[in-house]
């Protein structure tokens, strides 16, 4: 009897300390600026050239297409590739298949990105963690917190809303 109470009591205590940990809040100003600091080294000991978007998404459009522009009602088919920058080590996935999506679900980097091409364009996003998926693990692909995103994309085709 004493044994259960003893376990059962460290059970609640073990709840407890789990329960009372606290989440650091996301500083999205404070992360653009690390992540700034490392794409620029990035491009510097790469000798790549990106162009630096308002936002603070760097980018370079290899093609910027000759189709319809992208709106948020259309349906994208695309392929990608994509890397996560992370202390110059990158890791790759491919997308060698056509996919579709449509712009309103997808992170906020991608969002601006897709909007600098048209149809038949293709760009390179590099995505700082506060336009991408911040704090917020992804498991596939796995994409740890706080990762930048370089990102090729090829938009194969637009199709408008009926």
């Amino acid at each position: 009897m004493l044994k259960t109470s003893v376990l059962f009591g460290l059970f609640l205590l073990a709840v407890a300390f789990v329960a009372c940990k606290k989440e650091v809040p996301y500083d999205q100003a404070k992360e653009l600026e690390i992540d700034d600091e490392m794409i620029v080294k990035y491009m510097a000991d790469s000798n790549v050239t990106l162009t630096k978007h308002s936002s603070g998404l760097y980018y370079n459009i290899i093609n910027p297409g000759t189709g319809t522009d992208v709106t948020n009602t259309d349906t994208i088919y695309a392929k990608y590739t994509l890397k996560v920058l992370r202390d110059s080590v990158v890791r790759a996935k491919s997308q060698d298949s056509t996919f579709k999506f449509m712009l309103p679900g997808y992170i906020e980097g991608w969002k601006i990105g897709v909007g600098l091409i048209k149809s038949g364009g293709q760009i390179r996003m590099v995505i700082p963690s506060a336009l991408g998926y911040q704090q917020r693990p992804v498991t596939s692909p796995v994409i740890p917190p706080n990762s930048i995103l370089d990102i090729t994309l090829s938009i194969v085709k637009i199709r408008k809303p009926q």
